[in-house]
């Protein structure tokens, strides 16, 4: 099994640069822990072009691989760039393969997910200039954004950098891939990491990108009290969970060397440095002693990031940096991706929706999920068993037709009927989808009226996916559940998909008001429509579609060779060769799980933040 490539250092320039000292510093923090990576962020200070070749001559001899960052975004912003065309030739002439290339540097958090504050005294000038508050719609909002983006890659682009990188604390690397980045990096701890990550490794997977990774700057987003245990305690974890989750580049961004922020400054000796050293070293050891195989984490299931949705994952409140227009807001579309927020999380002893497993976690198949672009080609969507829609989603002729030879060849899609809607404005009319295309994909017919309840529904106890245990009763006498509160539902008629719930109001009656959920079998495989026109984020509808999305996710994993059944402070995944990773995240005990593998089951017990590699 090959072995992955995967890279692990440090960031020189988050306090202070000086020039001269570089070298020194790099032997220091890199060389003399036996680390390989080196970003260096020459802002603030102006930077003769020698220096730079001086720098790529010392890591190249030295074989430490490296890359700049924020040199098109910051000053002089009377240049495209800090780097002139014949410095860039030199860099690559000396550095040869161990120079990545020029890293661009949050652009989604300054151009659609920051607050308005952050444009009173611009942090990146050139974006925020740039940047419009009066969008249209989703549409405008989307293109202006990759035009921005753009120009950046197109000026490293002309300079002949070797690779455009992102280093970017939101969820949109998708649209910086189609403005040219090859090479994504996820900003660390913005954000949840575990919904995060998996966006940069969807669209990683869908862009083919020759490497992504993590860059931790636990200083500033790790918690804001510098001095907490817990704080220490999560820079390990976030580590671990990104190299179990097939990150392939760390770069630490401050703390090693000075922490000096939220009002705390701790110098080189002081026992939390030394404990940021420690960790790095930590890792560095674990990476050099595991033989993690290439081709990243086995995934079963992805949630699918829609056409135009300017959700971020991390950030300010607003879509698309649109502040005082209420529409703009975040709203059900974007609380839908709360749904993520209870995966790995077990399900109280006490839902009668629990069905026919020991493990109530909500992990899916192999541990891991995706969030993938719906741009997307058809061959890496069709990588996935499941498809599930949470955020907001503007259809198209050509989506619909690739979502439809998804389902044929063997997938499962959800999705409610919000999703369908070709409209780009956030308040604009609905607009659905030909008769043809909505026959073919869900088996139905729009009758064009729709209709709004209060009521809850009623699940059949036969699903067309033979894993899904929906919490349906054979005769229908049973209590509506998850009501929730009023709700929007689009009326369809049925031709050839089948009623999987009804929406009713009624213990006796076996003839609700209308189909709540639709399931067609279509090919070899079957899509799932919740006839809402609403997000899923509203919470009327949330109740149903959480449900539905646990029993998908629970149902990749009922014929999953490999289980992992226990504490759901465990996270894992699986790599070709099964090779298992196991991470415990409870910051005080132990954990012991039982590991299922086909026919063998052992228990394992992980200590607390004990990350385990075992091959199967």
């Amino acid at each position: 099994m090959e072995r992955d490539f995967i890279l692990n250092g440090i960031h020189i320039g988050e306090h202070s640069l000086e020039p001269e000292k570089v070298k020194e510093e790099i032997r220091k923090r890199c060389i003399e822990p036996g680390l390989n990576m080196v970003t260096i962020r020459p802002t603030r200070t102006f930077v003769p072009q020698h220096y730079f070749v001086e720098w790529a001559k010392f890591l190249a001899e030295n074989k430490i691989y490296f890359n700049f960052l924020y040199t098109v975004q910051y000053e002089p912003l009377e240049k495209d760039s800090m780097l002139e065309p014949e410095t860039v030739r030199q860099i690559c002439e000396v550095g040869g393969k161990y120079f990545l290339g020029d890293m661009i540097g949050e652009s989604g958090t300054m151009c659609a997910s920051a607050a308005k504050g952050y444009f009173e005294k611009p942090l990146i000038k050139k974006d925020c200039q740039k940047m419009r508050f009066d969008y249209a719609d989703m549409k405008e909002a989307y293109e202006q954004y990759k035009e921005i983006v753009s120009e950046y890659s197109a000026v490293d682009r002309k300079l002949g950098m070797p690779d455009v990188i992102s280093v970017e604390a939101t969820t949109l690397h998708k649209y910086n891939a189609e403005a040219g980045i090859t090479m994504p990096m996820l900003e660390l701890m913005p954000g949840n990491p575990e919904i995060s990550i998996p966006a940069i490794r969807g669209t990683a997977q869908a862009y083919d990108s020759k490497l992504w990774g993590t860059y931790i700057a636990h200083e500033w987003y790790g918690g804001m009290r510098n001095d907490d245990k817990l704080k220490r305690k999560r820079l390990e974890l976030e580590y671990k969970y990104a190299y179990l989750s097939g990150s392939q580049v760390f770069c630490l961004e401050s703390g090693d060397e000075l922490v000096e922020s939220y009002g705390y400054t701790f110098p080189e000796d002081h026992e939390i440095c030394r404990d940021y050293r420690e960790v790095l070293t930590k890792m560095q050891k674990f990476i050099n002693e595991d033989a993690r195989p290439c081709g990243g984490p086995k995934v079963k299931v992805a949630f699918v990031h829609g056409l135009y949705d300017g959700w971020a994952g991390w950030g300010g409140a607003s879509v698309w940096n649109q502040f005082g227009r209420e529409e703009w807001g975040h709203g059900a579309a974007e609380h839908s991706w709360r749904i993520l927020e209870d995966i790995g999380s077990k399900r109280s002893w006490h839902d009668s929706a629990n069905y026919g497993d020991e493990d109530l976690s909500a992990f899916p198949a192999y541990g891991m999920y995706d969030i993938v672009p719906i741009e997307a080609p058809l061959s890496k969507l069709s990588e996935y068993d499941y498809l599930i829609f949470l955020g907001w989603n503007t259809m198209t002729d050509e989506n619909m037709d690739k979502l439809t030879e998804y389902v044929s060849r063997g997938g499962h899609l959800l999705m409610s009927a919000a999703h369908l809607n070709y409209q780009t404005s956030r308040n604009g009319d609905f607009i659905m989808p030909t008769e043809e295309k909505l026959k073919k994909l869900f088996g139905a017919r729009f009758t064009g009226k729709t209709i709004r309840s209060v009521d809850g529904v009623k699940f059949r106890s036969v699903s067309g996916d033979e894993n899904i245990l929906y919490p349906g009763s054979k005769d229908l006498r049973c209590d509506p559940i998850y009501p929730g509160g009023y709700k929007n539902f689009a009326i369809f008629e049925l031709c050839g998909g089948e009623e999987a719930a009804q929406l009713t109001d009624s213990f006796i009656k076996d003839d609700g008001i209308c189909s709540a959920v639709i399931e067609n079998k279509l090919g070899k495989g079957v899509a799932t429509l919740v006839t809402s026109t609403n997000y899923p984020g509203h919470p009327a509808l949330l109740p149903l579609y959480r449900a539905m999305v646990r029993e998908i996710i629970t149902a990749s994993a009922r014929n999953c060779d490999i289980k992992i059944i226990g504490s759901d402070r465990v996270r894992w995944s699986v790599y070709n060769g099964d090779k298992l990773y196991l991470l415990n995240t409870d910051y005080d005990v132990p954990v012991t799980v039982k590991v299922i593998n086909g026919d063998t089951e052992k228990l394992v017990t992980l200590d607390s933040l004990e990350l385990k590699a075992i091959n199967l």
